[in-house]
């Protein structure tokens, strides 16, 4: 392999390293706040702002939807094992991957005739209803009666996450990618 071809590499891995990081830390640190409306007492399902997908967004905008699903996948996948909730899982890996596959189609097929805050809240929407209907399977009954609470927090959310990553993206250095 020629020099120039690994320092690409070793340049994309390491983006994607520090990606990671940076969404395992904000789990991390979301995990230890408690939710901002803990919908269902008894039961861990609250509103919380989704800081970690600051990162799964940004991965997109700045590197690709492969890069994107690499932090995705490690995100949902190590945040779970240090969070120490492995059942997490079965809620994270659906509602991303949906949120997912609807911000790569807005961001390929609509961007920039929308904006990433548009693409940031469609996200955070639909993270809500796969969760919402997961949770509803898991608990076995219907938990839609929820829905417009969650769409309030999921817009309040998906403006955040828009917002920042779209500072982000207009004011980060050029040369550091």
């Amino acid at each position: 392999m020629r020099k120039e071809t690994k320092n690409i590499a070793a340049r994309r891995i390491t983006r994607l390293a520090l990606l990671t990081a940076a969404a395992l830390i904000l789990t991390l640190v979301e995990n230890m706040l408690a939710p901002l409306l803990n919908l269902i007492p008894g039961f861990a399902f609250g509103v919380r702002m989704g800081l970690p997908n600051l990162a799964v967004l940004a991965a997109l905008v700045l590197f690709g939807p492969i890069d994107m699903i690499a932090v995705l996948a490690a995100k949902c996948l190590l945040g779970a094992l240090f969070a120490g909730s492995p059942t997490a899982l079965m809620y994270s890996v659906p509602a991303g991957f949906f949120s997912f596959g609807i911000q790569y189609l807005l961001y390929k097929f609509v961007f920039p005739k929308i904006s990433l805050i548009s693409i940031s809240l469609a996200g955070a929407i639909v993270h809500n209803v796969v969760q919402l209907a997961v949770a509803s399977l898991v608990v076995g009954q219907d938990l839609f009666v929820l829905f417009p609470i969650m769409l309030i927090a999921s817009c309040i959310a998906g403006l955040f996450i828009g917002l920042v990553v779209f500072f982000t993206v207009k004011y980060f250095p050029k040369k550091l990618l």
